[in-house]
């Protein structure tokens, strides 16, 4: 059993109905039968759940939360926030500056043990969190 956290643009393919989405969507599905366990970052459900607010997008908003309840909420607790703090650090030495929200992400994987699910694999690059695109992966 594999342990994954969505990054915000998984979800918004998981929630939008595109023939392009369909990969992710169909991997998804197996790794629920396969009996995966998904965490929910606290930085990936704000990232969410304010653009749904900000577009009035009621429909995927609800699908979002019943997205959500199916997954497990895993908090940032003291060394969360001391792992990515750290991280930020070692990365701003080596020369790289990493968006915030992509530390936290990171940070917050990396103490739960999940892989990041992202199309977005230079976001977490040097960052130590062992990550996946599901769009390359079923081509």
């Amino acid at each position: 059993m594999s342990t994954y956290s969505l990054d915000t643009d998984t979800i918004t393919k998981l929630l939008k109905k595109h023939p392009g989405n369909q990969p992710v969507v169909d991997r998804f599905r197996r790794e629920i039968q396969r009996n995966s366990l998904f965490v929910i970052c606290p930085v990936v459900y704000y990232e969410m759940r304010r653009g749904l607010l900000f577009k009035g997008a009621r429909t995927q908003l609800v699908a979002f939360e019943k997205l959500v309840e199916s997954m497990a909420w895993k908090e940032f607790n003291a060394r969360v926030w001391e792992r990515a703090s750290g991280l930020w650090s070692a990365l701003r030495a080596q020369g790289h500056s990493h968006n915030d929200a992509d530390v936290l992400i990171a940070a917050h994987a990396l103490h739960y043990g999940a892989v990041i699910v992202t199309a977005n694999l230079g976001h977490f690059q040097g960052t130590g969190a062992s990550v996946e695109n599901w769009d390359e992966a079923s081509r």
